[in-house]
């Protein structure tokens, strides 16, 4: 980290702490045009956060002087960013429609990439055409997902944004967590003739993943045989030879790499159910809009790139004024998955204190990410932005363009996006003369303002829209990552506890107690003495 930029960050912030975003907007009448930037379907306007001219020039000094450039260069070209894991990361490489070679490990990926998008183009119009059957040659009607993390929270997001687009009737069910009631409830609507499971795994190994994988193929087996699953059960995965030890035969595992993160996997073949909801030719379009931004990040000056501003200010917010927390409030339905997605992004990617070179940090990283979908927010936790003792800076997230028929709709959602925004900055200092509690209930009433918040409006929810969308905020907490020191691409905390389980797990089966603490144990004895399942009624 270039220290004296961080320095020189510190101590413009003492200088400039005690103004107003309201004080900022009546001193430059140009503000908008000054903070604002529009690329592709996107405008982007930054002018309610609670910077200056200035401000805003050592930001983009501050990533000048840590070489930003450089690491982006890196991690487009294949080295190996994830330092602690040696590996690349590459998941850009999966939305690159061009043929330019890439190798990795002395292997040429960019042949392979190619080939698994045709691979699920083929699987996609097997449903199409009414090829795709089951074991008792009935056509597949209903697809379960299985998956956890990033091989669940990306496609069940992206097919909730895209159901408009759907091209398909094939239903589809989402499935995560390893709660038997939610097995049991999807189950319960499915006939298994007609059903196909997909299992979402890097390595796997997953444990919550594989034990509803385990249920699905012996609801399969019992109800159809045991070879059934050889129609019933797709894979993907990295690990190709435990997919086919599982029972999963070989054309139906589509493979991903080391190199895709599974959080940064939604661009592979995690993104099949995405593919057979809106089509391949849509899909295509999905990995589009993520590419146009690709080239935006690798391509503008850092005063006009959005990732980077986005990136920037976060830490101006995080790092400087002290803001934890940051929330994301979509205006759009399609959209209530996405601060879901955000959340292990950016929380998952660089929730951490270990330096890349070893040691800890000194600053803080990761803001608590949260939010959900206006306006229903504006009824809920709203009041706390406005009035609460805390500051959460927000990104607004909204459409120019009306739903078909429903104009009037829009109208009103977007001027309460934009209401919002315009209350956090300015808040309300006057009341009107025939308030006749004003002197009693003046404080209650006041909302002082000065809350930053930035707006990206898009021009409509599509695919392409989607794909760029998803890869502002993937490269945005890249730089972040980059300029914190850290490093963004694996994730040891969630390692342990996935440790952790398996060692709990098989004290639980084994009724032993080795090296428990007195919580736990005492947590594990209560378990024991009420474990007998409840019947339903």
């Amino acid at each position: 980290m270039s220290k004296a930029a961080w320095e020189a960050l510190k101590n413009h912030y003492q200088s400039v702490r005690g103004g107003t975003l309201q004080a900022l907007f009546a001193a430059d009448p140009n503000r908008y045009a000054r903070f604002s930037v529009q690329v592709e379907d996107f405008l982007f306007d930054f002018s309610k956060q609670r910077i200056t001219p200035e401000t805003f020039e050592k930001l983009c000094q501050f990533a000048e002087n840590h070489h930003l450039r450089d690491h982006i260069d890196a991690l487009f070209s294949g080295k190996r960013v994830n330092l602690t894991e040696q590996r690349p990361a590459l998941h850009m490489a999966l939305r690159d429609p061009g043929l330019a070679p890439l190798r990795v490990d002395g292997l040429e990926i960019k042949e392979q990439i190619h080939a698994s998008l045709e691979k699920m183009a083929q699987f996609v119009e097997g449903f199409s055409s009414g090829q795709r059957v089951g074991a008792t040659d009935k056509r597949i009607t209903d697809v379960v997902s299985l998956g956890i993390g990033g091989s669940d929270l990306g496609p069940k997001m992206a097919c909730f944004a895209l159901e408009h687009f759907r091209t398909s009737e094939i239903k589809l069910h989402f499935i995560a967590n390893v709660d038997g009631a939610t097995v049991s409830r999807v189950l319960k609507s499915l006939n298994p003739e007609t059903t196909l499971c997909i299992i979402n795994s890097k390595t796997f190994t997953t444990i919550e993943t594989l034990q509803n994988a385990k249920t699905l193929k012996t609801w399969f087996q019992h109800s159809l045989g045991e070879k059934s699953t050889e129609q019933h059960l797709i894979g993907v995965t990295a690990n190709k030879s435990a997919a086919m030890q599982f029972g999963i035969s070989n054309e139906n595992i589509f493979e991903f790499w080391d190199f895709v993160g599974g959080r940064y996997s939604i661009w592979s073949s995690v993104g099949l159910p995405i593919a057979l909801l809106i089509g391949m030719p849509q899909f295509r379009e999905f990995l589009a809009g993520a590419y146009a931004i690709d080239k935006h990040f690798c391509s503008a000056p850092f005063s006009e790139n959005i990732p980077v501003l986005m990136a920037l200010l976060g830490i101006w917010n995080i790092n400087f004024c002290g803001y934890s927390t940051h929330a994301i409030i979509p205006y759009e339905d399609g959209l209530e998955y996405f601060p879901d997605y955000l959340q292990q992004l950016e929380m998952e990617s660089n929730g951490k204190r270990a330096a890349k070179e070893n040691g800890f940090v000194e600053h803080s990283t990761a803001p608590i990410i949260w939010g959900g979908v206006g306006c229903n927010n504006q009824h809920a936790y709203m009041q706390l932005l406005h009035q609460g003792t805390q500051v959460v800076p927000v990104d607004f997230l909204v459409a120019a363009k009306a739903h078909p028929q429903f104009e009037e709709h829009h109208q009103l959602l977007l001027a309460s996006c934009l209401s919002q925004s315009k209350a956090l900055m300015e808040g309300n200092f006057s009341f009107p003369e025939n308030d006749f509690a004003r002197e009693r209930c003046l404080d209650a009433k006041r909302c002082f303002g000065d809350r930053p918040s930035s707006t990206l409006m898009y021009t409509a929810l599509t695919p392409r829209v989607l794909g760029a969308l998803i890869a502002l905020y993937e490269h945005k907490v890249f730089v972040q990552g980059v300029l914190w020191g850290i490093n963004s691409f694996d994730q040891f905390g969630v390692e342990l506890g996935k440790t952790l389980v398996k060692e709990i797990l098989a004290q639980l089966e084994q009724s032993t107690d080795k090296n428990l603490d007195s919580s736990t144990q005492g947590l594990i004895e209560f378990y024991r003495k009420n474990k007998v399942a409840v019947k339903p009624t």
